[in-house]
């Protein structure tokens, strides 16, 4: 299925951050199993998206297909290596990924308790100064609550302006996200190495600007 996406700047759509009484301990936007992720410095950001994109690497090189994929995702994602396909751990003993769960620690949650694809995009966005109310990959499943992977946030005017480019250069979109909350967009992409792209143009063009006193 293909997924259409705007990269046009939404000159219509109102912008701004929340004010501080409209954000509770779960976050903003009605959403579930959220929370207000606080502030994340350019280094934090960083890290977030060089280790999503090689547990990413984990599980695509560890899949054969979508259904793989899916599993070997939430597997990492929860830390519990009883979403792994029935027998993956003894037929691939070896493998980055089953070595991954095996060594995790049980008190630090993978990626922030994020989604693969999305965490680095959050932590890029709150980095510079947005705030992301939710974020999902999209599931192959009944249960998945979008077609496809997005990031809900806030944002004043200029840093959405600022953003435009490189979600066009990136082959995302933006989305009208007010349904959920006043001034909430939603940057969209057909796939989760889209928003992972994003994640990484934004920290990268943030590095630039910095050293040049920007």
């Amino acid at each position: 299925m293909r997924l259409d996406v705007d990269p046009s700047f939404p000159a219509d759509l109102a912008m701004g951050l929340p004010d501080e009484d409209q954000v509770s301990e779960e976050g903003y936007g009605y959403f579930r199993d959220v929370w207000a992720m606080g502030e994340v410095t350019h280094e934090e950001a960083v890290h977030m998206i060089k280790e999503e994109r090689r547990l990413v690497g984990l599980v695509d090189q560890g899949s054969q297909n979508h259904a793989e994929f899916e599993a070997l995702a939430k597997a990492l994602e929860r830390g519990e290596p009883e979403y792994l396909p029935p027998g993956y751990a003894s037929e691939h003993p070896s493998s980055g990924l089953v070595q991954f769960l095996s060594e995790l620690d049980e008190e630090t949650p993978t990626l922030d308790a994020l989604e693969l694809g999305v965490a680095g995009l959050s932590y890029a966005l709150t980095s510079i100064g947005c705030f992301t109310a939710a974020s999902c990959r999209s599931h192959r499943s009944d249960t998945s609550w979008t077609d496809r992977p997005v990031v809900f946030f806030a944002a004043e005017r200029p840093t959405v302006h600022w953003l435009t480019p490189m979600v066009r250069e990136s082959g995302c979109g933006f989305a009208d996200g007010s349904e959920r909350a006043d001034k909430l967009l939603i940057v969209e992409a057909p796939s989760i190495t889209n928003l992972m792209d994003l994640a990484e143009r934004i920290v990268q063009q943030a590095q630039r600007q910095k050293a040049i006193g920007v």
